[in-house]
């Protein structure tokens, strides 16, 4: 193994030494990517990870350029042809010589059970999500084994960030701002919210793909704007054909991907000069937002960034428009489980978790803001994986 794996694959498989996992066999993109490093494309990958030793990948022929850049030994199988026969057929073949190879009769063997909320492959148009046919081949398969649920093994491993990922997650963030920065040095009066996403979205699929060796990569902008728009964005949202105005806010959020790692960013503009009143609610925001994010320090509960953000805007005046959680895990998924920032929360922060940090202000009548940047915990506080905003 070379370093870049390394810790990721030593530290999963202590845990799987620890749960007596003999191996985990895994479809879904996102745990596909966290076994091999490498983003499947249409779905029909799949990757054995033994408890020693390295992964197995199998992938479809098409992909082989792909696959061959993680670090597993992949094998590939025809799908999609009409040379290449039943894709089960070859799944049956595939995980049978696994089986095998690995002597798993009688042990235990991790698999997606729990998994509802998933990444996307780079195809994105059509989601390829494992079921019954799958279940069943695999119950058939290691009918002599144990399957058990890897849901919390995983998350668990995952939620913890190599400094390898936390590189990966950092060019994610640069081709972010990349669009976001593109969109905003167009904006004017007039646009429309489906104009000033599709400014994003081109940018990123434009002029991301090479920059600092990312390959495949897409973005999902949704933008909300006006005074009635914007208090919308507590959710996410479709941008529409609403017209922005002069002086409109204008919140930008934007869910982007660079080779299975994500970003979750949300920046706010005005459509010409913001007002006084404007630039103290952001400005407060702001405040509220970078004392969380200092509360990003190993040992720190989960609700500490929480608590630290409501604290600076219950003092503004503004804590009852605050009124969802203040962040979210992040990594191979645009929104993963751990940490959640919110109220009551009883985890504790660990250096190489990463987590948005986004509180946000919903006023009726005047405009809703967030500011969102993504931040890993570091040794010694919190470390921006993007670009910290600045006073209005």
């Amino acid at each position: 193994m070379t370093e870049r794996e390394q810790i990721r694959l030593e530290r999963l498989q202590a845990k799987m030494a620890a749960e007596d996992l003999a191996a985990l066999v895994c479809r879904l993109p996102e745990n596909v990517i966290y076994l091999t490093d490498y983003w499947p494309h249409h779905g029909f990958s799949v990757a054995v990870l033994p408890r020693e030793g390295k992964p197995m990948l199998f992938v479809p022929e098409v992909e082989e350029e792909y696959a061959q850049n993680g670090w597993a030994e992949v094998t590939t199988f025809g799908w999609g042809l009409l040379k290449d026969g039943g894709l089960y057929e070859n799944y049956r073949r595939l995980l049978t010589q696994a089986r095998q190879k690995l002597g798993m009769e009688g042990k235990k063997v991790g698999v997606e059970k729990s998994f509802e909320v998933v990444g996307p492959t780079y195809r994105s148009a059509e989601p390829v999500v494992p079921a019954a046919p799958w279940n069943n081949l695999l119950a058939d398969l290691f009918s002599d084994a144990e399957l058990v649920d890897a849901f919390g093994l995983l998350q668990g491993a995952r939620a913890i960030k190599t400094d390898y990922e936390l590189r990966k997650l950092k060019i994610a963030n640069e081709i972010a701002e990349m669009g976001i920065r593109y969109a905003l040095s167009l904006l004017k009066p007039g646009m429309t919210e489906a104009q000033v996403g599709a400014l994003v979205e081109y940018k990123i699929r434009a002029d991301g793909p090479g920059y600092k060796g990312g390959r495949l990569m897409r973005a999902s902008a949704e933008v909300a704007a006006g005074p009635v728009g914007s208090t919308k964005g507590t959710l996410l949202i479709p941008s529409t054909i609403y017209k922005i105005k002069q002086g409109d806010f204008v919140m930008i959020e934007l869910a982007t991907v660079v080779d299975g790692y994500w970003s979750d960013l949300t920046y706010m503009a005005v459509a010409g000069e913001p007002s006084q009143r404007q630039k103290e609610i952001y400005n407060h925001l702001l405040e509220a937002q970078q004392s969380a994010a200092r509360q990003m320090r190993p040992g720190a509960s989960f609700s500490d960034p929480d608590k630290a953000a409501r604290e600076v805007l219950e003092v503004a005046g503004l804590g009852e428009y605050f009124v969802h959680i203040t962040g979210h895990g992040v990594g191979l998924r645009y929104h993963e489980f751990i940490p959640f920032l919110m109220p009551g929360a009883t985890g504790t922060l660990e250096k190489g978790m990463v987590s948005t940090v986004e509180p946000g202000v919903y006023i009726p009548n005047f405009g809703g803001l967030r500011i969102e940047d993504n931040v890993a915990v570091g040794a010694d506080g919190p470390i921006f994986l993007s670009t910290p905003r600045k006073p209005w």
